[in-house]
């Protein structure tokens, strides 16, 4: 089964689009709107940065749920929705997430808190940490047309255990990948 990527003149009537959650750097999503749309060849367009809802706070977790966010993400025009925030993440029965997608869907919703160095007590690195962003939002936009985990250590859609593997795989589909997805 084909899933192609690839979009008509309805991709500016019903855009992919980037909503910032809280405070994030203009100039890092505006650098991820440009590249995420060279890779899936669609336009993205960044919306207006949304206040992080407080009820996603889970207070004995020390961390956010992102149902919560998934349901405001939701309600977006759009082809694909990817949300970015800077809180820590997680799913029931994971001490943490990178991010979270609904497969199939429109929402996918990434966590840049443990992509950055600092995170991990060492000294910061923009570039790496813009590296990583890229790769957990083609992994999560990469679950939305259905494609499903990698066993390929090399393909972005294998599954992110620590900031090591994030770090092992490419930004890239593997060719079985791209082949599914049109590309």
């Amino acid at each position: 089964m084909r899933y192609f990527v690839h979009q008509n003149s309805d991709s500016f009537t019903n855009p992919a689009i980037i909503v910032p959650i809280g405070s994030l750097n203009k100039a890092l999503i505006k650098n991820l709107a440009k590249v995420l749309g060279e890779r899936f060849k669609i336009k993205f367009f960044i919306k207006k940065p949304l206040e992080i809802p407080k009820d996603a706070f889970n207070p004995h977790r020390g961390q956010f749920n992102p149902t919560k966010i998934f349901n405001i993400l939701k309600t977006y025009e759009g082809n694909k929705i990817l949300g970015i925030i800077d809180q820590d993440l997680y799913a029931q029965g994971l001490n943490f997430i990178f991010g979270q997608a609904e497969s199939p869907g429109r929402c996918a919703l990434i966590s840049v808190t443990r992509l950055k160095q600092e995170f991990y007590g060492l000294p910061k690195d923009n570039s790496l940490f813009f590296k990583r962003i890229i790769k957990e939002a083609i992994h999560e936009l990469g679950h939305t047309y259905e494609l499903k985990h990698c066993s390929n250590k090399n393909c972005v859609m294998y599954f992110s255990n620590s900031i090591i593997d994030t770090d092992k795989k490419s930004s890239f589909f593997c060719k079985n990948r791209q082949e599914k997805l049109g590309l």
